[in-house]
């Protein structure tokens, strides 16, 4: 976990961005590799749910899909969920990390930082696709903090691959809270986002990158120890 004013702070600090839960970490960056929303969160936030999940699509949509004679009709044929392939989510560069306070390692009031993605892809009607995104976290107090509730804002882009073009980008708000010592949870859940899905290939059309918008994707701060002095006897 990252920084604390206080030595018990320090413990924490050392394994915050590099114990990541259900992730691969390169050079900062999170990637989920094929978790879904479904099984993302083992303890759901009733007010994300509430929110952020909404409805979801039936599994008996269908696509429009070509027949191997090229006279013939285009056949609809009924998708489910496992039946598309979902686009992974990942990190943005220098999204992983937010700081906040002075350039010092002494000066870092708090930091948020992006522990989990997920994300998963439901039919939403004829040739249309539902996508949701999962974004999991922490906040941790720094040498110049104290235990309160804060908030930092996540961002959320849908990128079309053929022109690199921006379907959706969305801005949501992480909020922790932190006695101090213990680091601060926050679970993010969008609303479906629904894409248009010619194909069920849905990762060769779209790309999906979360991160905190400010962010630094720094190496976490330093807490420093303190130092007692020795009592001299008389």
């Amino acid at each position: 976990m990252i920084v604390r004013a206080t030595l018990v702070r320090i413990a924490v600090l050392s394994t915050a961005l590099g114990a990541l839960t259900g992730c691969d970490t390169v050079g900062g960056a999170v990637s989920s590799a094929g978790s879904s929303v479904g099984g993302f969160f083992s303890h759901r936030d009733p007010a994300a749910e509430g929110v952020n999940l909404g409805a979801t699509p039936n599994s008996k949509q269908v696509v429009l899909q070509p027949t191997a004679n090229p006279s013939d009709r285009l056949k609809l044929l009924p998708v489910a969920a496992q039946d598309i392939n979902c686009p992974d989510v990942t990190v943005a560069d220098g999204g992983a990390a937010l700081r906040v306070g002075g350039p010092e390692n002494s000066s870092v009031r708090y930091q948020f930082s992006i522990e989990d993605t997920a994300r998963q892809c439901d039919p939403a009607g004829p040739g249309q696709a539902g996508i949701k995104i999962g974004v999991a976290g922490q906040v941790v107090i720094g040498p110049a903090g104290q235990a309160g509730t804060f908030n930092a804002p996540v961002k959320v882009t849908v990128t079309r691959l053929t022109d690199n073009t921006s379907v959706f980008s969305q801005t949501y708000r992480a909020d922790a809270t932190t006695d101090g010592v213990k680091a601060g949870q926050f679970r993010i859940v969008t609303e479906p986002i629904n894409l248009p899905m010619p194909t069920l290939q849905l990762a060769d059309l779209y790309s999906v990158s979360v991160g905190f918008e400010g962010g630094t994707g720094g190496p976490p701060p330093t807490a420093h120890k303190s130092r007692k002095k020795k009592r001299t006897a008389g």
